[in-house]
């Protein structure tokens, strides 16, 4: 007889009656409960958790990209950044916005949300990331309270004009500011031969603006996860309508040529002279792991400016650096009946282009926001509208940290792709000629991502639902979190990029053949070639270490439900904790460690090697997940074959004339162990299929044809006749 092995539910703790709040399995004495801190506001705010419209309020409103974005869901399930580190270098912030960067204690003052990070560089002095008159404008002090101005619910107009109180996406978040030591009107590309010296970089400088945003010692112990950049000018040298300056343009148009001359080495003269280029750092900083986002820019051309588009000529860039286009949320924007956003708005400025698969859209049309006013010399706290992909991206950044608060357990890349792959689409796309044309799915999630809008907008209502998409395999450790994903997951964009893949390969192969470039470049190529030649072999080696197929590999402790109709095509692998399928799963799943569970349908083959197969959801576990679409179960549905290997099990619950199973439409391949947990009183001759398919192969470890199991006090024959695996219960 088998030795018995009692398989129990493991207690979890629940947060939130929302949903969308991570719960941690308490599988030792030392597990703790994962809880955002209470979301700090003013007293009286009508803000619920579990009610996205009570966050709609006058100040709310005041912000029109907030819904756009849908940032009351966010709130309504208790993010608001609390803990989270923002990084922003700009024009500085300027520190007598007391009120907006506090925490809304008894106390206000500086440093206790909004921080300095000082750096030096170059002719440039230590200089402090808050706002100083002599070199500032108020541009850093607008994106940053988009990032993060407190939700204080003060309503009063501003002296000078309409603009009132508002609050930002983040408004719990925490902001380091790094100071560029110019205003926005610096260039950031090719500085012309007329311009003043407050248009002209310190490049050494700034390079280490953002080394020391990354390294900033927060107060909270906790690193930087994103940085995000809005400064600057495009100078009049530069064009991003093509790649390539079209015939009879200057030598300087084309995002090839801004792309050459940023990304000059450090230590070789770019054509000012710089031997220092602040690029270089920036990317440094990106290939640490953090996410860098650069806005798109606002001259209404087909490409986002050079900058942004790094992620083209730097594919290794491609899940640390994003930029953000615009939308009017005032022009073909729509509403749900519930007065949350359907169609967010129309893309406008700069187009997403040759950096669509790393850009997304974010509200940038007449957004309110701190200011600084100097009166009679002395800087005052003011609020201002402005416009520009400037204030889209501290949207779409805040909105990243909120996702990475949700998902606590996810990689910043992970985090990311989220975003990606839950916009909501916007009211236009481009036709063959590159023209706003009526898009046909606005409104709805984003599928692939287009030269015009790249991802579309971002939407925290589909995010705090999980990712909408796996982009390639994804390796998700959930570090001790059970959660749910609930979104319906793909990998249509995945296989889309497969065959634009060939496409460029192909086209990188005549191309290398025309040029001469097969078997390398030659001895006499020019600085252009060389520089096509590396671009077209960075892409090259991106492309062939790239996977087109989604696959999730689920590690660490904790039970990660897929509650969504889950479409992606590749074999998936449980190696630790749990992954319970309540939705459909179209894919097979190899278990090789830890539990495959759940009450839903697995379309494909389930593999035991080396863990266990327990069917079902307990009242316990849907009690704690605390969503809508993991309810109570008894029967996991597998449409191919079920395999257990010697190193797996099978772990079935009994309760009085209840029982869990599961139900193959394919054939059965036993070897290892079963185990039973029965509770309640059982009635003497009842029969329970604990597993059934076309045709039974093998047997349980121990447990022949005929032979007797004890479990809890009671026994049970078993039999492998009927296609299945029959208990039947003995005295």
């Amino acid at each position: 007889m088998a030795t018995r092995k009692r398989v129990r539910t493991a207690r979890m703790v629940a947060l939130t009656s929302m949903g969308m709040l991570p719960f941690v399995v308490a599988q030792s004495a030392m597990a703790q409960p994962y809880k955002p801190p209470p979301i700090k506001s003013y007293e009286g705010d009508p803000g619920r958790l579990g009610d996205p419209a009570s966050w709609r309020t006058p100040e709310f409103n005041r912000d029109a990209g907030l819904v756009s974005i849908g940032a009351e869901y966010a709130y309504a399930g208790g993010y608001a950044g609390q803990g989270q580190n923002i990084g922003v270098v700009d024009s500085g912030v300027f520190a007598g916005h007391v009120r907006e960067h506090g925490s809304l204690g008894t106390q206000y003052k500086v440093g206790d949300r909004f921080f300095s990070v000082t750096a030096q560089g170059g002719k440039t002095g230590p200089t402090p990331g808050w706002y100083d008159p002599a070199f500032n404008d108020s541009h850093g002090t607008h994106v940053s309270g988009t990032v993060a101005a407190s939700r204080d619910g003060v309503g009063q107009e501003q002296p000078e004009g309409p603009a009132a109180n508002m609050h930002g996406v983040a408004f719990n978040g925490n902001v380091y500011s790094g100071n560029t030591a110019k205003t926005d009107g610096v260039f950031y590309g090719l500085v012309p031969k007329d311009a003043t010296v407050a248009q002209t970089l310190d490049n050494a400088h700034l390079s280490n603006v953002y080394k020391a945003v990354n390294k900033a010692k927060t107060a909270n112990g906790k690193p930087v996860r994103i940085i995000t950049s809005s400064w600057g000018s495009a100078p009049s040298t530069e064009n991003y309508n093509t790649l390539e300056p079209p015939p009879g343009a200057p030598a300087t148009f084309g995002v090839n040529a801004a792309w050459r001359y940023l990304s000059t080495p450090d230590g070789v003269a770019d054509a000012n002279g710089n031997t220092k280029h602040w690029l270089n750092g920036a990317m440094r900083v990106a290939r640490s792991g953090k996410i860098l986002q650069f806005t798109a820019g606002n001259a209404g051309v087909s490409n986002p400016t050079a900058r942004a588009a790094t992620p083209y000529y730097r594919p290794d860039l491609e899940g640390s650096w994003y930029t953000t286009s615009g939308i009017n949320p005032t022009t073909g924007r729509t509403f749900n009946a519930d007065g949350s956003v359907l169609v967010p708005g129309q893309q406008e400025f700069n187009q997403c282009g040759v950096a669509k698969w790393s850009c997304v859209t974010a509200p940038s049309r007449s957004i309110n926001s701190t200011w600084v006013e100097v009166v009679n010399g002395v800087p005052q706290a003011r609020y201002r509208s402005a416009s520009g992909t400037s204030m889209a991206g501290p949207h779409s950044a805040a909105a990243l940290s909120l996702i990475m608060q949700r998902f606590p357990y996810m990689t910043n890349t992970q985090a990311l792709h989220t975003m990606f792959t839950t916009g909501r689409q916007n009211n236009t796309v481009s036709d063959a000629q590159g023209n706003h044309v009526p898009n046909p799915t606005r409104g709805q999630i984003v599928q692939l991502p287009d030269k015009r809008n790249g991802w579309h907008t971002v939407s925290l209502r589909e995010a705090m639902k999980g990712p909408g998409q796996l982009l390639g395999p994804v390796d998700i450790n959930t570090r001790g979190y059970s959660d749910v994903w609930s979104n319906d997951i793909s990998d249509v964009a995945a296989q889309a990029r497969k065959q634009e893949d060939a496409a460029e390969a192909a086209e990188w192969k005549a191309t290398k053949a025309a040029r001469g470039w097969t078997h390398g470049l030659p001895a006499n190529a020019s600085e252009k070639d060389k520089f096509g030649y590396a671009v077209g072999t960075r892409r090259e080696k991106a492309r062939d270490a790239r996977a087109y197929t989604g696959s999730l590999s689920k590690r660490g402790n904790g039970t990660l439900f897929l509650a969504g109709n889950e479409t992606w095509q590749g074999t998936s692998a449980v190696l630790d904790g749990k992954l319970s399928v309540v939705g459909s799963h179209a894919s097979s799943i190899n278990v090789r460690g830890g539990t495959l569970g759940g009450s839903g349908t697995v379309a494909g083959d389930v593999n035991v090697a080396d863990g266990a197969l327990q069917p079902g959801v307990s009242a316990e576990e849907a009690e704690q997940a605390a969503n809508e679409r993991v309810v109570v179960g008894k029967v996991l549905n597998v449409g191919g074959d079920v395999r257990i290997g010697r190193g797996g099990r099978l772990a079935v619950t009994i309760s009085g004339g209840d029982h869990t199973s599961v139900r193959a439409t394919g054939g059965l391949a036993l070897g290892g162990k079963l185990d039973l947990d029965v509770n309640g009183t059982l009635t003497p001759g009842a029969k329970l299929t604990i597993i059934s398919g076309k045709a039974v192969r093998g047997a349980f470890h121990g447990l022949p044809q005929g032979s007797i199991v004890k479990a809890d006090g009671h026994r049970f024959k078993v039999s492998y006749d009927n296609n299945g695996v029959t208990l039947t219960v003995i005295r």
